[in-house]
């Protein structure tokens, strides 16, 4: 049986997209943190106080990051989501929403 989805809930893709987002950010974050980190790390192995501040810095700012990349991949995929729903509820009104096929199990 064919359906079409003539409107999606603006709310509801907000929070999903917000959530997606925040999985990949901590990702992204994780990662550029981990590679900072581990800049920070061998910079403290070069030796030297200015080099230990330095790779102490880095870990700290790379601690930062994976909250900063996590909040705001959040943030951006929440709004365009939302911003998505509402392009997507005018333009389902002028051309038709999207069609999908359901197969009812019992």
């Amino acid at each position: 049986m064919k359906k079409e989805i003539k409107r999606v809930g603006v709310l509801s893709v907000l929070k999903i997209s917000f959530i997606i987002g925040l999985v990949f950010g901590l990702i992204v974050g994780v990662v550029y943190g981990a590679i900072l980190a581990l800049g920070g790390g061998v910079a403290m192995l070069a030796g030297g106080d200015e080099a230990a501040a330095g790779g102490v810095m880095l870990i700290v700012i790379a601690i930062i990051m994976v909250v900063i990349f996590t909040l705001l991949y959040a943030v951006v995929a929440g709004v365009s989501g939302a911003i998505y729903a509402v392009i997507y509820n005018i333009l389902a009104k002028i051309v038709g929403g999207v069609e999908i096929e359901l197969l009812d199990k019992r």
